[in-house]
């Protein structure tokens, strides 16, 4: 479920201008839909060619033949050192909209700023021509634009690329680069009665056998380049387009960490002194008026290459306000555009992994928002931004979490190199994928994954993988698989289906296609289907249509690849004209020619989709979470459970997850956390047996399935959650929930038989209910103790209809022999007060809190 950092390619050796277009064809400034590539240009002798078109310097004093452009602005303050800057300003938009997002219902203090948020409109909606004025524009820059007035001339045949800039006025031509990807080689061969003169980093050489002039010039994404100025007397030239160099990013890392991140870095250390935790160093940039550096995640480059087998290219890191344009800086904003999938761009990390259970999120935006709520409310948040400091909360090994960071993000040329919305000035995937980035170690360690895993870690509901049952539906046509999921869509779960191969390579320039070249069975492979391999796809709807004869699946696309589906059931197909009915009740009106939803019978998607999990999702259940440890395989506590009124109730345990444990070590981002076995664990629900006093018969131990539980297996599993749903009765209560955790010579004693001490890789709140703090005196104080964390989910508030109280066990309780029934006159209330979390649904934060009893 990953793909390669990205490379650009080789985009071509073509010169400026083509054989068949002469030299003075291209002076001629071009519209929009005259863009055009050139190839090899000769060099054209003083006079006319065939078209009548001057050729030699009697065009640079054509000027008067051509609209006067109003002069620029004066150039902005410079605020980075990993772009040239700029020597005017650019264009000012012609007026600001509202933005096309709405505020919350429920928010009534506005937390994120959406509304006032706006955005700029650069030119009119009605062309010119259409009013009776000027010609329509002649280029659409990507983006940028140049920092030179004048005459535009593509000078590829792929648009984004290099434009040459003629002022004639001043007899000067420039070249601008469009591309965040190449740096462009720019050769340029002059007659040898040219009076010209190289400008700025132009190097010039003479040709002494012919006496012709050689200018050469690299130029680099978003900026301008003078080249030369004066008379021009034919000439001939060539071009190339060149992934960006190491030499490139080295020089622009170093200006930037030298100049600006260093700078800022200093000033808070300068009274912080050593202190490196983060909510301290927050506090000192708010009492200090400083712009707020994550010191514990520093923006170097040690944060996105540690743990990996390989270095990174080594890439600058820069603020939003330092790569969008000065008059949008007050822009800046987490959420700016409607939340929906596809709107991220993946970046160059390749962790695709974690964009397919982003854009799976996304399918709730209200999910999404809530993950960026501040503990403490939008005041604090706003003070926070102010000096670029936001935080994302996560549910990590159990336990939410709330993971602070700056707003200083990897960057290539004027935009972020990773996960980043489409619009630049809109913050909360870059944010969101620098806080997992961190929660782990460094960007390195969340290259590959499972899109499950970081589902769970997003929401803190369980998943289970599905790989299995796709492959035996693939078998035995589905009936089975189809069944569940329409199960699964009642409820509110939240399917995914992946497809197989390893994700391809999506250069940083939008226009780019996905690259196959390692791959090209791949490409055969899912043509014709807007698929790409090595991804997850959410289902959003299972339909049975004609007793079972028509079996429809619906899938988000986030990421349509061509002309997204065209096979059965495509948009443009006849199935919806001969099933009008069909065609109502899958939404076909509504959805018609949204490429990103794709229709496709049952049997085809098993064609294509070979795994995918499920995320049991319930947005209204309310959430409590109590770290504990294992001793001898003892838990640090049991949880006796009462209901008021039946309800079902979720129970989770949650190991400690190994990605990110060894980011110090070379190479541990290519090892798969999934690979790593786990200590095995399992749940066991036990109820009182009726007419016997302080004997309880275990009724439920949790499977494979967490909505199939057992009532007659003992089963531990090596995983990284496990999770059982239960239906409780007042009539049977008070349950008693016990963690089990299987001896083996890494959980028994003091571990000698291998596994780690996790206390020295994983944040100390998992360890502060530890059984040495809880059971003083026990034999098993001196074992080696692993955590892990007890979740509770219910639609009823914990605390209220549903009571949980903390107890303890003793350690020779028949029921760790894995006795059916047994006594429980050995179990009592804890009188320690033990650490929990609770979090109320539709609340994107937990309230941390300790006592005997969950409230």
């Amino acid at each position: 479920m990953s793909y390669p950092p990205t490379e650009a390619d080789v985009i071509s050796n073509d010169s400026l201008f083509s054989d068949s277009v002469e030299f003075d064809a291209a002076e001629k400034p071009i519209a929009a839909e005259d863009v055009h590539g050139f190839a090899e240009a000769k060099e054209q002798p003083l006079g006319h060619d065939d078209r009548g078109l001057p050729t030699d310097d009697a065009v640079m004093h054509a000027g008067s033949r051509y609209p006067e452009e109003e002069p620029a602005g004066p150039p902005p303050p410079v605020t980075n050192a990993f772009m040239k800057p700029r020597k005017t300003a650019t264009k000012p938009p012609r007026e600001w909209v509202p933005v096309n997002l709405q505020v919350p219902e429920e928010d009534q203090e506005d937390e994120f700023d959406i509304g006032t948020a706006q955005k700029p409109v650069y030119e009119s909606p009605e062309t010119p021509a259409a009013t009776g004025g000027a010609a329509a524009p002649k280029v659409r820059f990507v983006n940028g634009e140049p920092d030179i007035r004048g005459e535009v001339t593509n000078c590829f045949e792929e648009p984004g690329l290099l434009y040459r800039i003629v002022d004639r006025p001043n007899k000067t031509w420039a070249f601008y680069n469009d591309s965040r990807s190449f740096e462009v080689h720019v050769v340029c061969t002059f007659g040898k009665h040219s009076k010209i003169t190289p400008l700025e980093n132009t190097k010039m050489t003479r040709d002494e056998s012919t006496g012709e002039y050689v200018m050469e010039l690299t130029v680099y994404p978003g900026e301008t380049e003078p080249f030369i100025k004066g008379f021009v007397n034919g000439f001939s030239s060539k071009l190339s387009a060149l992934p960006l160099s190491q030499e490139y990013f080295q020089a622009r890392s170093e200006a930037q960490n030298q100049q600006v991140v260093q700078v800022e870095m200093d000033a808070i250390r300068a009274i912080a002194g050593d202190e490196t935790d983060a909510e301290r160093i927050l506090q000192i940039c708010l009492e200090n008026g400083l712009p707020f550096v994550d010191l514990s995640f520093p923006p170097v480059q040690s944060s996105i290459e540690s743990g990996a087998a390989k270095p990174f290219k080594r890439l600058p890191w820069g603020r939003p306000r330092m790569y969008v344009k000065p008059e949008l800086h007050d822009q800046i904003r987490l959420f700016r555009n409607r939340i929906c999938p596809g709107e991220v761009e993946q970046g160059e990390l390749g962790d695709c992994w974690l964009m397919c259970a982003v854009a799976t999120q996304a399918e709730d935006p209200t999910v999404v928002m809530q993950m960026f709520r501040h503990p403490k409310g939008a005041d604090s948040a706003r003070c926070e931004r102010a000096i670029g400091a936001y935080r994302v909360s996560f549910n990590k090994n159990g336990l939410w979490r709330s993971i602070l960071v700056d707003d200083y993000f990897p960057v290539i040329a004027g935009a972020p190199a990773f996960a980043h919305s489409r619009d630049l000035c809109e913050l909360w995937p870059a944010v969101l994928e620098k806080a997992f980035a961190k929660m782990h170690g460094s960007y390195a360690m969340i290259q590959s994954g499972d899109p499950m895993h970081a589902l769970t870690d997003m929401t803190g509901f369980p998943a289970m993988r599905i790989d299995e049952m796709v492959a035996k539906a693939a078998v035995h046509n589905g009936r089975d698989l189809e069944s569940q999921m329409i199960q699964w869509q009642r409820k509110g779960y939240q399917a995914i289906l992946t497809t197989p191969g390893k994700a391809p390579a999506i250069p940083a320039d939008a226009q780019s296609s996905p690259d196959f070249s390692d791959q090209p069975e791949m490409e055969e492979a899912f043509a014709g289907t807007g698929f790409l391999p090595g991804h997850a796809y959410s289902v959003l709807d299972v339909k049975e249509f004609q007793k079972g004869q028509i079996r429809l699946i619906c899938l988000r696309n986030p990421w349509v690849h061509g002309s997204g589906w065209t096979r059965a059931w495509a948009w443009d197909a006849l199935e919806w004209q001969q099933h009008r009915d069909i065609a109502t009740a899958c939404g076909f009106s509504k959805h018609k020619g949204d490429t990103s939803i794709v229709w496709m019978t049952f049997e085809d998607a098993l064609k294509y989709f070979i795994g995918g999990g499920v995320l049991f999702r319930a947005p209204a259940a309310h959430d409590a979470r109590v770290p504990i440890t294992f001793a001898d395989c003892k838990p640090g506590a049991v949880f006796q459970v009462s209901v008021k009124a039946p309800m079902d109730v979720t129970f989770i345990l949650s190991n400690m997850d190994h990605r990110g444990m060894h980011v110090d070590e070379a190479g541990a981002a290519e090892s798969d956390p999934n690979n790593i076995d786990y200590p095995p664990v399992m749940l066991s629900l036990a109820a009182p047996v009726p007419k016997e006093t302080d004997v309880y018969q275990v009724v439920q131990n949790s499977s494979t399935d967490m909505t199939q539980p057992s009532d007659n297996a003992w089963l531990f599993l090596q995983a990284r959650e496990i999770a059982m749903t239960c239906h409780l009765e007042p009539s049977a209560a008070p349950y008693l929930l016990i963690p089990r955790l299987m001896e083996g010579d890494e959980t028994v004693g003091n571990g000698n038989g291998g596994g780690e001490d996790m206390r020295d890789f994983v944040h100390p709140i998992y360890y502060v209910n530890d059984y040495v703090h809880l059971f003083r005196n026990a034999p098993s104080v001196k074992a080696k103790e692993i955590a892990v964390t007890i979740g509770f989910e219910a639609d009823e508030e914990i605390g209220d209809n549903i009571v949980v109280v903390m107890c303890k066990i003793g350690e020779g309780n028949a029921v760790f022999e894995n006795f059916p029934k047994f006594p429980t006159d050995d179990v009592e209330p804890h009188e320690e007060e033990l650490y929990f979390q609770t979090k109320e649904s539709n609340c994107g934060y937990a309230q941390e809190k300790a006592g005997t009893a969950i409230y």
